[in-house]
C-alpha cells in the first residue's frame, strides 16, 4: 500500500503531497482551490523507472526516466524520456492495487487519467 511520505521541503501539503511503497511513488500538485494540478506516478522505482506524467498546462505522457549520463564530480541527473510508452492493463491493476490509502478523489482522478490514456471509460 502507499504510505505518506513526511513533508521536508519549502513546498506544503496544501501544494503536494507524496506517497510511495518501495516500488510506486506518486507526487500530487494542487491548484489554489485544492484541485489536482499535476501528479506523476513512477513506476518500478530504482529500476527501469517509468512514469506517467499529467499536467493541465501540457500533454499527458507515459515514459521511461532516463539516467543521465555521468561527469566526474557532479551527481547523476534522470530525465525524462522523449519516446512515449504504452500504459498497460497490468501498470493500472498494479497501481489499482496499491493505492486504496490514497484520498478517494485523489485516486479516481488518476485512473481516470489512466482509463483516458488508454482509450478506456
Amino acid at each position: 500500500m502507499l504510505e505518506k511520505l513526511p513533508n521536508h521541503s519549502l513546498t506544503s501539503e496544501e501544494d503536494r503531497v507524496k506517497y510511495t511503497d518501495g516500488s510506486i511513488s506518486v507526487t500530487i500538485w494542487f491548484d489554489e482551490d485544492n484541485s489536482i494540478f499535476a501528479f506523476e506516478v513512477i513506476f518500478d522505482l530504482l529500476m527501469n523507472e517509468v512514469a506517467l506524467l499529467y499536467s493541465k498546462k501540457s500533454p499527458l505522457r507515459f515514459v521511461n526516466i532516463d539516467h543521465g549520463i555521468s561527469k566526474p564530480g557532479r551527481t547523476v541527473k534522470q530525465s525524462i524520456g522523449t519516446e512515449r510508452l504504452q500504459l498497460t492493463s497490468a501498470r493500472v491493476n498494479e497501481f489499482k492495487r496499491v493505492s486504496e490509502s490514497l484520498p478517494d478523489n485523489q485516486r479516481e482522478f488518476i485512473l481516470q487519467v489512466m482509463y483516458s490514456l488508454k482509450g478506456q471509460t
